[in-house]
């Protein structure tokens, strides 16, 4: 194995100062735009790889920002992971993910792991019932939280209006004249599980109908929830006509379910999405949607943090709280509210037999 190149080789093989190949690989201005090229020629040339490491001892802090999050299944996260990766590169620093799986010790282990690798900044998810040690470290570091904001922890928080999402739902099918209007939302342990319930029953409640508790399901945030919920809905004696998912991946649980069950839509059953992943677009009639600014979101979330990091943070200034707004995708998926008998009234059998 051959030893790797280091600082002092180029310097020694260039005839330079080891200060100068040190300018001249930063940029500085005060190397001419000449020397900096000889030198990022022969550090390319002879696989020059700076020493992270040394660096971070140097400075205190290394050019890491880190992600933690629940899952990359999810189009939203991803979205939002390449959103940030993209900003971070532009400002020289490396993004390291780390998927939680909403798992309370794997997330206090990513946390440590970046917390001990001297991480710039952190950009977290927080997992449904996070550990103890994983709120004093989320204290620790320059840290924002994304989507999901954990009370127990001040800091700057970067979301979505969750509540202003389900009104926006709600009363697209309560315009077409729907009362019996059902909801499928993740668990009520997360900030957006309870902004998203409130915001759909408050509409309701607004337009004079009285959200009725079997309709309103709430539980964990994956597609297994989403089709078990969807089951349940389509298995009563009343179904719904209408429902809303609160969730990116329990909107595709659910539509599976509903695909399963035979259940038309929107002729049986209007369907409100969540995000606005490709695939909505092509869903049986295409599915109207809740769509989130997810790239601004991530993009202002990285700007912030990397201000944060640059200005640092006094102890008497209060916390960032922002929220952006979602919109109505509108497909066909959502239809106006026909009573059953009307459109599906089986002829009196004396009168087949008539015929």
């Amino acid at each position: 194995m051959t030893r790797p190149t280091k600082m002092k080789d180029i310097a020694q093989a260039l005839g330079l100062s080891v200060a100068t190949v040190s300018r001249a690989l930063a940029g500085s201005s005060r190397i001419s735009e000449a020397t900096q090229a000889r030198v990022r020629e022969a550090a390319e040339r002879d696989g020059y790889v700076v020493d992270l490491a040394a660096r971070t001892m140097r400075s205190g802090t290394s050019s890491i920002v880190g992600l933690l999050l629940p899952d990359i299944e999810n189009d939203f996260y991803s979205t939002a992971a390449k959103a940030i990766a993209d900003c971070c590169r532009e400002r020289g620093a490396q993004l390291v993910l780390a998927v939680t799986g909403d798992d309370a010790d794997l997330e206090l282990h990513h946390l440590r792991n970046l917390c001990s690798a001297r991480a710039l900044g952190i950009i977290m998810i927080p997992s449904i019932a996070p550990a103890a040690e994983t709120y004093r470290l989320m204290r620790s570091v320059p840290l924002v939280q994304f989507v999901r904001e954990s009370a127990k922890v001040e800091s700057d928080w970067f979301g979505i209006d969750d509540a202003q999402a389900m009104r926006l739902a709600a009363e697209h099918l309560i315009e077409r004249g729907h009362r019996r209007i059902a909801y499928i939302g993740s668990t009520l342990a997360i900030s957006t599980g309870r902004a998203r319930l409130a915001g759909f029953r408050r509409t309701l409640e607004d337009a004079g109908i009285e959200p009725v508790d079997e309709l309103l399901l709430s539980g964990s945030c994956d597609a297994e929830f989403g089709a078990a919920a969807m089951d349940k809905l389509l298995s009563l004696r009343q179904r719904p006509t209408a429902v809303v998912t609160a969730g990116a991946r329990i909107c595709v649980g659910a539509y599976d379910s509903v695909r399963a069950h035979g259940v038309e839509v929107p002729h049986d059953l209007s369907f409100v999405g969540f995000s606005d992943a490709p695939m909505l677009k092509w869903c049986g009639p295409g599915i109207t949607t809740i769509a989130m600014p997810v790239r601004d979101l991530a993009l202002a979330t990285t700007d912030h943090l990397f201000r944060k990091v640059a200005e640092g943070k006094r102890k008497e200034e209060a916390f960032c709280k922002v929220m952006l707004r979602p919109t109505l995708v509108e497909r066909r998926s959502t239809a106006p509210f026909v009573e059953a008998p009307l459109r599906r009234r089986a002829a009196p059998v004396d009168m087949i037999a008539a015929k």
